[in-house]
């Protein structure tokens, strides 16, 4: 039998309720979603009430959040009003309100694809149930693998510790899932970057036997729990468990629309002065497929707002007017209307621009090509960006860390230096001297703002930060010679000394290289992102 859902949920509960719209959608159900169904230059609320009165069924979305929410609250009194069967999808167990203790819910802790089958059933046959579950702790088995692998990866990760941010990022993780609110992208980061740490724990201490047999295991084994830890968090199971800083991205339908000569729709594009060159690179590809520029909203059919730091909010009227919101670096966006209707994402960087020119006449075929659930707190940016910003992170917590495996080599060797008081003084000045660089090419880099956020400046930092950490190993190089000519005797592990203190430059140099060429290959990303001016 054929069924007509209406949805209401929690903006936290975004990532779940994408997935559960599409797999509705692909039994033949048809779904009402906000985000999903509001037709712009039409008022909403009157099409949300329209779309619960049209439903065959109510589907709320059960968690602390939704149970909180005002617009939650006046959904389901409408549904209760219009005598609506309603069904509890419970996301999280917590307290309900009298009226809903009476209704059917389905339990959505466990298996998705099992209870979803199981919701599909019970649309068609209504069943006699208890209260639904109002408190408690359960998670499916995905939930619980992660967990389990993650504590694993964190004793995996112990001779890393050295670097400070593995185990400042891995230790908290265990709790994290629970809770359903890890940084994914952060994470990302560090299992990224464990396999590379060991390795350098390895090098460093390879004079220990014991140590370098046990790091050496330890290497090995994070190349397997890394990548693995890393596939589960990323998997549409722990999606549908996390809240939207804990889910990884996810990308538009990729649609290929057969439309050489799209019949002319004028536009227009409301953005910050710094997001020029986004707006500039859509209207260019907007207008070389016959779509005119308007001098304004009012004269334009359809509307872009460019969302960034910059600009989180509009000034056009979506119920009044055709807009698509188009968001470019990840930032919180607060403003209701905004919230309500499907997003272009461009985080990534620019794509697809053949596919939004040829299908603009079209909005709901534009929609279901590029449209994305509208959750906001997802760190993504190009690849490019990414990449610097991981490149730099990991410079800053090396020039602070890689001292430990470096003194320990050292020894009592360094004390015996006529100047090992200066020794330390002049290292620390260049340490903090690159940290001071890397953070505030870091901060005008994410943040997009400032001096050093321009093309020039970031090559001249990344140039600076290279040429400290040279002189530094030069400096070091230089003292653990004459460390070495005062031991007694000098070991073969002075060459290790060496590799250690060149650390540092050769870091930087392949990274500086590998930044290089994907620079060339990410030029038009990288440019665009950097602010105009």
């Amino acid at each position: 039998m054929s069924h007509s859902a209406f949805i209401s949920y929690s903006r936290r509960e975004s990532p779940f309720v994408d997935v559960l719209l599409d797999a509705l959608e692909d039994e033949g159900l048809e779904v009402w979603v906000d985000y999903h169904s509001l037709v712009p230059a039409k008022p909403w609320l009157d099409q949300i009430l329209n779309g619960i009165q049209q439903a065959d069924v109510f589907l709320l979305v059960v968690s602390k959040d939704s149970m909180l929410s005002e617009n939650v609250r006046s959904e389901y009194r409408y549904a209760l009003e219009q005598r609506k069967r309603i069904i509890l999808i419970i996301f999280e167990a917590v307290s309900l309100p009298s009226t809903l203790q009476n209704c059917e819910w389905i339990d959505f802790h466990r298996s998705f694809s099992k209870k979803k089958q199981e919701l599909l059933a019970q649309l068609d046959h209504p069943i006699q149930q208890s209260s639904p579950p109002q408190t408690g702790f359960k998670a499916p088995l995905i939930v619980w693998l992660s967990f389990i692998i993650s504590l694993l990866t964190i004793v995996v990760s112990i001779p890393g510790w050295w670097t400070f941010f593995i185990p400042a990022l891995l230790i908290p993780l265990p709790f994290q899932i629970l809770r359903r609110e890890f940084p994914f992208y952060r994470i990302r980061f560090a299992l990224l970057a464990l396999p590379l740490v060991l390795f350098l724990s390895w090098i460093f201490f390879l004079t220990y036997p014991l140590l370098y047999t046990l790091f050496s295991i330890d290497f090995l084994v994070s190349l397997l729990f890394a990548p693995l830890l890393l596939l589960l968090l990323s998997s549409q199971g722990m999606r549908l468990w996390g809240k939207p800083i804990a889910s990884a991205p996810r990308f538009a339908n990729p649609y290929q629309p057969n439309v050489e000569h799209p019949t002319p729709v004028p536009f227009f594009i409301e953005h910050a002065p710094q997001d020029k060159k986004y707006a500039d690179a859509i209207s260019n590809e907007l207008t070389k497929y016959g779509h005119p520029r308007a001098g304004d909203a009012a004269q334009a059919q359809a509307s872009f707002v460019l969302l960034s730091r910059f600009k989180s909010s509009t000034t056009i009227d979506p119920e009044k007017q055709a807009l698509y919101p188009v968001l470019i670096p990840d930032t919180i966006i607060q403003d209701a209307n905004i919230q309500r209707i499907q997003w272009i994402d461009f985080r990534r960087g620019i794509r697809n621009l053949d596919r939004l020119a040829r299908l603009l006449p079209e909005p709901a075929k534009l929609l279901r090509a590029l449209g994305v659930a509208p959750i906001s707190g997802q760190v993504l940016y190009p690849r490019i960006i990414e990449i610097l910003d991981y490149f730099l992170a990991l410079l800053a917590f090396f020039s602070i860390s890689a001292w430990i495996p470096l003194g320990i080599e050292l020894g009592k060797e360094l004390f015996q230096l006529d100047n090992w008081v200066s020794f330390i003084v002049v290292n620390a000045v260049f340490s903090l001297l690159t940290l001071f660089i890397i953070f505030s090419t870091r901060r005008a880099l994410i943040g997009r703002a400032g001096r050093l956020a321009s093309l020039k400046w970031l090559a001249a930092s990344l140039f600076f930060i290279g040429m400290i950490v040279f002189m530094q190993a030069f400096y070091l190089l230089a003292n653990i010679a004459t460390a070495a000519a005062l031991a007694i005797p000098v070991s073969a592990s002075d060459d290790l000394r060496g590799s250690v203190s060149m650390f540092m430059p050769c870091s930087c140099t392949l990274g500086m290289m590998l930044i290089g060429l994907l620079s060339i290959w990410n030029w038009r990303d990288l440019i665009r992102w950097l602010p105009s001016r």
